[in-house]
């Protein structure tokens, strides 16, 4: 395994250093995305009558020695009536290589309907891209075509999205990596940017009794030189507190989920049982979520300025 490991380490700087462009995953793909939808979609920013915090984090096939890891916090909140504002930071790690930034987000919202709206969002994103020498493996531990070599970038780009919701359903498409810049911001030619993504998530809220709710979401990712990839899941929620659900990821993984709101509060955990032939020697994927909903107080103030500067509306109990 290890030597299996070192070969792949060589393969994959020699092929970073030549400019012979690597497909890969690139953007790690999330089973919880319900609570992500913010690292894809611009246009979910301010969406919400409350505003979200979420810290979440995925350790992909667990037993792979230095498999993908990936952690990222997000909020976003309301302005007005119209605007919205987000931002997420995020770092993920795969063996020597590490992707760590941000995006910032800005929406823009009309009323479509009595009970629906109409979101259109653009985000500004920014990201380092870095190898660590220490994990670089060669027959000469000085060669000067590595030390020479200049293994950290910070490269700019875009996104752009739509999304149209409601209280209980949301349908968004949006497209990532806008620029595919080619150069840092020190001008310095890059080959391997990241591809532009599209996707294509929608979810429903279903009541199947006073206390029981089903809810289907499906999310559909592509990318212009790697296959579509697409994933189902169904979710049980009890009395809007305890819910529970299994999905789909094509060609890639069954999932196991479960979690918890409780009153501001969310927990949610997912297990993705690997279908590819990585499953030999892989026992899984975890993914945590954790997040604060922050209710946003309409009640009458003693203040006056309080009063005329309300600018957030909520009325999540």
């Amino acid at each position: 395994m290890k030597v299996t490991y070192k070969i792949i380490l060589v393969v994959v700087l020699l092929s970073f250093l030549s400019g012979v462009k690597i497909v890969a995953q690139q953007i790690p793909l999330k089973s919880l995305y319900l609570y992500n939808r913010l690292s894809y979609n611009p246009a979910e920013s301010g969406t919400r009558d409350y505003i979200p915090v979420y810290l979440s984090a995925r350790r992909q096939w667990i037993g792979v020695e230095n498999a993908p890891e990936a952690q990222d916090v997000s909020v976003h909140a309301p302005i007005g009536q119209k605007l919205g504002l987000g931002i997420q930071l995020y770092n993920e790690v795969t063996g020597i290589t590490d992707r760590t930034g941000g995006n910032l987000a800005f929406s823009f919202r009309i009323k479509t309907s009595k009970k629906a709206n109409l979101a259109f969002g653009l985000s500004a994103m920014f990201t380092q891209f870095s190898f660590d020498r220490d994990k670089i493996v060669t027959q000469n531990p000085n060669d000067l075509a590595l030390l020479s070599t200049n293994l950290s970038y910070f490269i700019p780009d875009a996104s752009f999205g739509l999304n149209y919701y409601g209280d209980k359903f949301r349908l968004g498409l949006s497209a990532v990596n806008l620029m595919q810049t080619k150069k840092d911001l020190s001008s310095i030619t890059v080959n391997n940017t990241l591809d532009r993504v599209i996707y294509l998530d929608g979810s429903i809220k279903l009541g199947l009794s006073k206390n029981i709710d089903l809810i289907p979401s499906v999310f559909t990712r592509y990318m212009f030189q790697a296959p579509i990839v697409y994933e189902g899941n169904l979710r049980l929620m009890f009395n809007d507190l305890i819910w529970a659900g299994a999905g789909y990821r094509s060609q890639d993984a069954l999932i196991i989920e479960a979690g918890l709101e409780i009153k501001k509060f969310v927990v949610g955990y997912a297990y993705d049982y690997t279908l590819s032939d990585i499953n030999s020697i892989s026992n899984g994927t975890h993914e945590v979520v954790i997040g604060y909903q922050i209710n946003v107080d309409t009640s009458p103030k003693t203040s006056a300025w309080k009063r005329r500067n309300r600018i957030y509306t909520n009325d999540r109990k």
